[in-house]
């Protein structure tokens, strides 16, 4: 399915906003693809779509000065703190409109390994379901679905997927490093132990290469893993105006909004 597509690196922002330019993108997909990276201006848990507020200590967030808001994909929550982050935006067409959202996965995590393989890792892939043991039900990175990459034996990219009328959005987080008490920060001392065992089966790139890799490198990787797996060849580009309004709006009236954010 060769094809041209945008390639946006848009840097950090808050995350009302970051979510919002995501649905902007997704909401006005109409022929080709985007492939979009960003970062956050501070940690922030994003929490999956349907996920419910009381699987968080709300309180340890506030705390640790961690903020809180809700994509417009599923899955658990993820810290954004030492991760890059992707969104990838396909109009909804052939191939994408004949395969199951478990196929759409397989095929996108297979790009994503062709681009960490492109950075001179070795990639496994997850065969079945499993979480580890006393592993942390409100997070993403400690559970390894069908299909999930693993470098070795950890979990090092967590992803999700929402399909809207015209396009499918798949946001992800890339870990570059990982500190687990970042997480263990927002758990209950008497939660902590079970979860700093649990967390054993989350990696990093830093812990794979033995060194940090920069962003940049990380997403021309992945920009190339997708050319070379199903030939769509992404271009940089820039947002539209349009696609500015609306995510301006969606993060006003959506994702900064405490009744969205707390809905369930």
């Amino acid at each position: 399915m060769p094809s041209a597509g945008r390639f946006l690196r848009t840097g950090a922002s808050v995350g009302p906003i970051n979510m919002g330019i995501d649905e902007a993108l997704a909401t006005l997909c109409r022929d080709s693809a985007t492939l979009r990276f960003y970062a956050w201006e501070a940690p922030t848990l994003s929490i999956g779509y349907a996920q419910r507020c009381d699987d968080i200590d709300l309180t340890a967030c506030r705390t640790s000065m961690v903020a809180l808001v809700r994509r417009p994909t599923g899955g658990r929550a993820v810290l954004h703190q030492q991760d890059l982050t992707y969104s990838l935006i396909l109009p909804l067409r052939p191939p994408w409109t004949t395969c199951s959202i478990a196929e759409s996965y397989r095929l996108i995590n297979m790009c994503l390994l062709r681009g960490l393989e492109k950075l001179g890792l070795k990639v496994t892939i997850g065969r079945r379901p499993r979480q580890a043991d006393g592993a942390l039900s409100p997070f993403c990175f400690p559970a390894i679905s069908q299909h999930e990459l693993l470098v070795g034996g950890k979990k090092v990219i967590g992803s999700a997927q929402r399909r809207f009328p015209e396009a499918l959005l798949q946001q992800g987080s890339i870990l570059l490093d990982f500190d687990p008490s970042g997480i263990l920060a927002l758990l209950c001392p008497d939660e902590q132990v079970a979860a700093a065992d649990a967390l054993g089966t989350v990696g990093s790139l830093r812990e794979a290469l033995g060194r940090v890799p920069d962003r940049r490198e990380v997403e021309t990787a992945i920009r190339d893993g997708f050319a070379s797996e199903i030939g769509i060849e992404f271009v940089e580009g820039e947002l539209g105006p349009e696609e500015c309004e609306l995510s301006m709006q969606y993060a006003a009236a959506r994702y900064a909004s405490a009744d969205w954010t707390f809905r369930r």
